[in-house]
């Protein structure tokens, strides 16, 4: 955080002003990096080495405008008619015309999960990926054996009488044909394995995860942006120093959008009945909403 900052107020720091005063951006805390994530893509992997703050992008999020990723060639080579990819970073435009460029990669399910989590500060964590064992897998978990990473889409944080509940969600737009099989299933019990088997392992990183979201709405404060509210930062401090208990639900829950009301009470309906009845109606771990700007 040291470092973050003194790079958010140097000369070469626009490219973090922008990013830390973009509301729509999502911070994600890793081991030795941060990703920073726009409409379920990662704009930005930012790395600490030599005591220095190391930004890197995928070239994609370069192409400027938005315009077309293909380029034809002509008589041997290849046309460039303009400035195909940015250059020098430029304050206040730069990160526009990347945005604009992540959009074109961002697919329905994407999207679907940054409109849940956009302005919603119980969510610290995106994307989090679980290295498999070989013993990892389930019995009910065929389909998957191949895989070798457990990727979880959504961590939130859910307020109960004493304390507060860390939550897995996996998210699906309704179009995924992964619902409407066995493998949603294997992915939720693959899940549940990795949280069972991480549960101590979980509570010291999102302890840290909980710091790092105090530290970075302080520095975006200082900058002059807007921040937590002071009583949701207290919640994570308390969290953070383990003066506020914080408990791991070893069961992941599931969000389901992107249905109409026909879609709702036709194909869904039988549907969403099987999966509650595998993994339990009255524990409340789906949630199927038509919108998923309706969040979590």
């Amino acid at each position: 955080m040291r470092l973050l900052e003194e790079a958010a107020t140097g000369p070469e720091g626009a490219w973090l002003r922008d990013a830390l005063g973009d509301p729509k951006l999502f911070f994600a805390l890793r081991d030795q990096r941060i990703d920073v994530y726009y409409r379920g893509r990662a704009l930005y992997s930012i790395e600490f080495s030599g005591g220095r703050v190391i930004p890197k992008t995928h070239v994609k999020y370069l192409i400027l405008d938005g315009g077309d990723q293909y380029i034809k060639m002509r008589n041997g080579s290849f046309d460039y008619k303009r400035p195909y990819l940015q250059g020098v970073y430029q304050e206040k435009v730069s990160l526009r015309q990347m945005k604009a460029a992540a959009r074109t990669f961002s697919g329905v399910e994407s999207v679907g999960v940054y409109d849940a989590i956009n302005k919603d500060p119980f969510v610290i964590d995106v994307e989090v990926a679980f290295n498999r064992s070989s013993g990892s897998v389930t019995e009910r978990d065929d389909l998957e054996a191949g895989r070798k990473q457990d990727r979880i889409d959504v961590v939130r944080l859910r307020k109960k009488s004493e304390g507060v509940d860390l939550v897995f969600w996996e998210a699906k737009h309704f179009s995924n044909s992964e619902l409407f099989n066995d493998k949603i299933l294997n992915q939720l019990a693959a899940y549940e394995k990795q949280l069972q088997a991480r549960e101590d392992q979980l509570l010291t990183a999102f302890q840290n995860v909980c710091a790092f979201h105090v530290s970075l709405s302080r520095l975006r404060k200082n900058l002059g942006f807007d921040g937590a509210s002071d009583v949701h930062l207290e919640m994570l401090e308390g969290l953070a120093s383990g003066s506020l208990p914080l408990n791991v639900v070893k069961e992941p829950s599931l969000f389901v959008f992107g249905f109409d009301s026909d879609q709702k009470n036709g194909r869904w309906k039988a549907r969403k009945q099987h999966i509650e009845a595998v993994i339990g109606k009255d524990k409340k771990r789906l949630r199927d909403v038509g919108n998923a700007s309706e969040g979590f």
